[in-house]
Formats: structure tokens, C-alpha cells, sequence
């Protein structure tokens, strides 16, 4: 690699290291459930705001049209940096190599979390875009604001009382005005 690129990695990799390091907050207002461009995939995007107001990033919510396999995916600069995984504790999925050298397991079952110190290399590497290294959830969070709440204190996300109860919509609203 020249030197150039290891610079602009280097630079990448602090600035995402601080944006996880900052305190954030979540814009008011809660954000709406709406049909992804995904068929039978439902998405909400609610952003995310540092101490002078400024947008830095934002949490995208998906799940299937029947809530199931619900994810939180943080956005840095429109860019993949951490996906929190809700699923089935019997799906299971290997992890690569690399995950070895970290102490996690060659097989996650359950769900789990893509962070961005167990993927930090391996972006570095390829580059934005996907998160193979998995990291099992603790087995009591089992609940989609449960995985909210886990996330936002690995993020050092603040998040204000009426922002805790945010969940998957309602199976009665799953068709009612769903653009």
C-alpha cells in the first residue's frame, strides 16, 4: 500500500473511532415504518446527532413484513459500520478465520452483532460494505428495544426516555398505509 492510501486509512479509521467514541444523540421525533426497496422488507431511519445538533450518521431499522429477523445497522457518513442481528437462536453462521484470533466462536448461532473493532481490518482491507466477523448477543437480549438499548451503550448513544420503547410496528399497521 502507498503511503497516501495508509494515510487515508488511518484518517478513516480515527474518524470512525471518534464518531463511536462521541456522545450522540437521536434526532426528535420518532421515525416511520415504511416498505424497503427490498420486496416483503420493512425499514425505518432515524438520525443520529452530536452535541451541536449536527447529523452524523444515522440507524437504519429492517425487519421481514412478519417482524421476524429484525436488524440495526449504524450509518457513518452513509457507510456500514455496525449491524446488530436478531434471529432464530437455533440459525446459525460461521464466522471467518480472522474471528478465531479474536477469541469469538467459528459458529454464531443466535443473534449477534458486527462491530467495528472486530471489523475494522477487514475493512481496511476491502473497504466499506460488509462486516463478516460476528459477535454473539448475551442470551438475555431477546427483544428488538432490548437490542436497542445493548447498541446504543456500545455506541456511547444517549438515548432520552421516550426514544427506549421504539419497536418493530405493530402486526395491525404492518399493511394499514405502508407506502
Amino acid at each position: 500500500m502507498c503511503g497516501n492510501a495508509e494515510l487515508a486509512d488511518s484518517i478513516r479509521d480515527y474518524e470512525v473511532d471518534f464518531f463511536l467514541a462521541a456522545e450522540k444523540f437521536l434526532e426528535n421525533g420518532e421515525p416511520s415504518w415504511s416498505r424497503s426497496a427490498y420486496p416483503g422488507e420493512l425499514q425505518a431511519t432515524w438520525g443520529i446527532i452530536d452535541e451541536d445538533g449536527i447529523r452524523s450518521g444515522s440507524l437504519r431499522f429492517r425487519c421481514r413484513m412478519d417482524r421476524s429477523d429484525p436488524s440495526i445497522t449504524v450509518l457513518w457518513r452513509d457507510k456500514l459500520i455496525w449491524r446488530t442481528d436478531l434471529v432464530d437462536p437455533l440459525a446459525c453462521k460461521p464466522n471467518p478465520l480472522a474471528a478465531f484470533g479474536m477469541g469469538l466462536p467459528a459458529m454464531v448461532c443466535g443473534s449477534h452483532h458486527h462491530s467495528w473493532p472486530d471489523n475494522k481490518a477487514h475493512v481496511g482491507r476491502h473497504g466499506f460494505g460488509s462486516l463478516p466477523i460476528r459477535r454473539p448477543l448475551r442470551p438475555q437480549i431477546r427483544r428488538f428495544p432490548q437490542a436497542m438499548l445493548a447498541l446504543a451503550s456500545e455506541i456511547n448513544l444517549t438515548l432520552h426516555t421516550h426514544q427506549r420503547g421504539f419497536d418493530l410496528p405493530p402486526v395491525t399497521d404492518l399493511f394499514d398505509g405502508m407506502q
